[in-house]
């Protein structure tokens, strides 16, 4: 699969840029159901939707959901550091940040994983460019937070977008070394796993807001996008491009959601764009850049 980035399909490149359509819209849309709903809420609706859709698809596909304690012990593990926690996060953290920087701030993601798995994953080793690139995209990040100083709820809240990247890249590691199962079955046993996480969190504080005035409106609309296509139907793409084209031509993915979450932000919901904000998204992606680069 060395060169499979440079021989891939224009069918490909249309389901890419189709999942990072769905994946950048999901920063908009969670703002959108923030303005109606809890953090809790949508994290749950989002969990349930997502995992009905990709069970679905499961038995579409005539592929079957294992029954073993050890199965689900695993998907109870992957669900809670896969899905649930980063959801959750990801929500809560976008109370106070705006939609795009929280777009901007998932980008260092890949450094977590390369960070992750250099201490936990045998072979994989930090190269120059690898350390260069991350010290490279934690000073963009730096900028990025440097104005929020000042102000320690916003503070916590970027921090909490953050901790949603560490969250996927510990579960982008964990995944290589706990899941053996198909990557649909996998997914979908996590979705239902995490969802059962969240249940019982759901009851006891989400249950005031499920009313049929809140279930009219754009937000309910939002969260029904969120766990339908940002995370069922985006899976069965993600999926697509992993068998069709591999996972280092995925990896374009690290470049195109936030560069798409942060124009929405921009065009539909009023954001700001400052000069600062764009010279520090430029350094986090020559950073994310930088630890591609193999010598030659």
């Amino acid at each position: 699969m060395s060169n499979q980035s440079t021989h891939v399909s224009y069918g490909s490149w249309v389901l890419l840029l189709a999942l990072a359509l769905i994946w950048g819209t999901s920063f908009l849309f969670t703002s959108i159901g923030l303005e109606t709903f809890s953090p809790l809420f949508i994290t749950f609706f989002r969990l349930v939707c997502g995992a009905a859709v990709l069970t679905c698809l499961v038995y579409i596909k005539h592929l079957r959901l294992p029954f073993t304690l050890k199965d689900w012990g695993t998907f109870f593990v992957l669900g809670l550091v896969g899905n649930a926690a980063p959801f959750f996060l990801i929500a809560w953290g976008q109370q106070s940040v705006p939609s795009g920087l929280a777009g901007v701030l998932m980008a260092i993601m890949p450094i977590m994983t390369m960070l992750i798995a250099h201490f936990t994953v045998v072979g994989e080793t930090l190269s120059r460019y690898k350390l260069a690139g991350a010290a490279t995209a934690f000073i963009g990040v730096a900028i990025l937070l440097n104005p929020s100083l000042a102000n320690t709820g916003l503070l916590v809240h970027q921090l909490c977008i953050l901790a949603a990247a560490s969250c996927y890249a510990l579960n982008a590691v964990l995944v290589r070394r706990l899941s053996k199962h198909h990557p649909m079955v996998g997914g979908a046993g996590m979705l239902i796993a995490s969802s059962l996480i969240a249940f019982p969190f759901f009851i006891s504080q989400g249950l005031d807001q499920l009313s049929m005035a809140n279930l009219m409106t754009a937000s309910f609309l939002s969260i029904l996008w969120l766990g339908a296509l940002s995370t069922g139907v985006a899976s069965l793409i993600y999926f697509n491009i992993i068998q069709k084209a591999g996972p280092s031509f995925l990896a374009n993915m690290n470049f195109m959601v936030p560069v798409v979450a942060y124009v929405l932000g921009v065009t539909i919901l009023g954001e700001s764009a400052t000069a600062i904000s764009l010279v520090a998204i430029g350094i986090i992606f020559s950073g994310v850049a930088l630890t591609r680069y193999k010598a030659k």
